[in-house]
């Protein structure tokens, strides 16, 4: 993966870019390009609106997120949960706006926590052109964020706040969230199957304290730095399991059993 460089324009803050409605922009590059849509005005609504609307709106995943960097007009995540849909790597590119694309602007910053609505680029970068950019930069493994709907959420310390299933703020839990979605996501009239995650994770005086409920051990734990060294590494029930041993930072734990596979952003204060 190319190196990471910063992007081209000052980021809009998270909260700025939620609800969106209506967005529509005008840019010059080689010529002049414009775009304007309408999207649902929920979360919710994005996954399954609730009229007869192109497919298109619907995100082919809907992640919890870390932004690591930005690249140009896009950021590279790491993903920490998918709710549902299916991403192929742990890290992946989300393209947004190059000035003259239907796109949200990527402007978070890395060590933010997000759900985010993700598609599959559609490569649209590589030929609506903003001279400021390098050519062909978007790769067909590469995922983007529309514009046309409610795509991001912003989530802190276990806590899920945007305009989620009424437009409005709201807050919700993140076991009350993977609920609402499930409701939400309909596939012809059919609730879509999503696996609520055992994985609990707490913060008890500073120290991360994790649990699995109701998974077959045994279980194996990797504890990793930002830099993705390994610092705890070892078999694990599943009990109530305190990391008092680690420094204070940002640390990534990801745990296993045979084909399943959970990982979690900790803070050891």
């Amino acid at each position: 993966m190319p190196a990471l460089v910063l992007s081209y324009h000052e980021p809009s803050p998270m909260r700025a870019l939620l609800p969106i409605l209506f967005f529509a922009f005008v840019a010059s590059a080689a010529s002049v390009k414009a775009c304007s849509c309408f999207g649902p005005d929920t979360f919710c609504g994005t996954l399954h609106p609730p009229y007869e609307e192109p497919e298109w709106w619907i995100p082919d995943a809907v992640v919890l997120a870390v932004p690591l960097g930005t690249y140009y007009y896009g950021i590279d995540v790491v993903i920490i949960q998918i709710f549902q849909g299916q991403v192929d790597n742990d890290t992946v590119r989300v393209w947004g706006d190059n000035g003259a694309l239907c796109r949200l602007y990527a402007g978070w910053a890395p060590g933010d926590t997000l759900i985010m609505g993700i598609d599959r680029t559609d490569l649209a970068g590589n030929t609506i052109i903003n001279p400021e950019y390098p050519d062909g930069l978007e790769r067909p493994e590469d995922y983007m964020i529309s514009a046309c709907g409610v795509y991001a959420l912003d989530y802190t310390d276990g806590r899920v706040s945007g305009w989620i299933t009424a437009p409005t703020m709201q807050d919700f839990s993140l076991e009350e969230f993977e609920v609402e979605i499930t409701a939400c996501a309909l596939s012809n009239g059919v609730p879509s199957p999503v696996v609520l995650d055992p994985l609990i994770v707490r913060t008890v005086s500073g120290t991360p304290v994790l649990e699995i409920r109701n998974c077959p051990a045994p279980l194996q734990l990797r504890v990793m730095d930002v830099q993705g060294r390994c610092v705890l590494g070892r078999r694990w029930d599943g009990s109530l399991l305190a990391l008092d041993g680690i420094s204070t930072g940002i640390y990534f734990a990801e745990i296993t059993s045979g084909e399943q596979r959970w990982m979690r952003k900790l803070r050891a204060d």
